[in-house]
């Protein structure tokens, strides 16, 4: 279980969220929805210990996340960054068996086993061509692969997001996606994403979480019994109204209103 209880955050005095208070339980991945500057991206780090809350505090299976070790944090929660850190070079089994740091000695290389583990990531995402390849010299949408993998490998309760499929084609946003969605269902995993199209977040995840005016506006799980019609409500919101949007062959579409006057 996830509770955020009465959260405060400022930048340099400018502030992003104000009492801001929540509860996820019986989610599978929840997508984070809103306009950017909505504070998506401060929650995410504020989620990871990134950030420190001016006031508030954030649970995490009963356990407050800026008072526990790094180590801890790290056996609950795992991180793709929205922007990927174009200074590595290491081959890709390397990099993913940074993974393991919460259980080996910082000052040890990857063991044995650790690179089988991570050769059988990389075979089940069908990316085992990679393994020796250097990670620099990796297209976006491969290290993205790359990022879940080593997320995988982590092995953590929850794996935290932000704008995961952020410069994917299309095609390459979808294998992501339900690479992704796959692995939490078979491993009893959870996922917590920023995502910016709310169409391509309806197709994959179960919990929504609406962001407007620095505030959460709406949450909302497929299993709420007028889910289509808040859906579609609450989308709408985040865009001042500025879009149609239905749900049509399960599919959300958005089209934006023209000015016929």
């Amino acid at each position: 279980m996830i509770e955020v209880r009465n959260l405060s955050f400022s930048y340099k005095n400018q502030p992003v969220f104000n009492d801001l208070s929540f509860q996820l339980n019986d989610f599978s991945m929840a997508a984070l929805l809103g306009l950017n500057g909505e504070g998506k991206t401060t929650l995410i780090k504020l989620m990871l210990g990134l950030l420190k809350p001016d006031n508030g505090e954030i649970l995490i299976n009963g356990k407050d996340i800026h008072k526990i070790s790094e180590n801890a944090r790290s056996k609950l929660l795992s991180y793709v960054p929205q922007e990927m850190d174009s200074a590595l070079s290491m081959t890709v089994s390397d990099f993913i068996c940074m993974g393991a740091m919460n259980r080996q000695n910082i000052f040890s290389g990857p063991k044995e086993k650790d690179r089988r583990q991570a050769a059988d990531i990389l075979l089940n995402l069908d990316i085992s061509d990679l393994e020796h390849s250097d990670i620099n010299r990796l297209s976006s949408g491969q290290r993205r692969m790359a990022y879940l993998a080593r997320t995988i490998f982590q092995n953590s309760d929850i794996l935290i997001m932000d704008e995961p499929v952020n410069s994917l084609d299309y095609l390459k946003q979808h294998r992501f996606l339900s690479t992704l969605k796959n692995y939490i269902m078979n491993n009893d995993r959870k996922v917590i994403m920023s995502i910016h199209d709310p169409s391509l977040a309806y197709q994959y995840a179960d919990t929504f979480l609406f962001f407007k005016d620095h505030g959460l506006s709406g949450i909302l799980s497929r299993k709420d019994h007028d889910f289509e019609e808040a859906m579609c409500r609450n989308v709408s919101f985040i865009y001042d109204g500025k879009v149609d949007v239905s749900i049509l062959n399960n599919q959300l579409l958005i089209n934006i209103k023209t000015n016929n006057g």
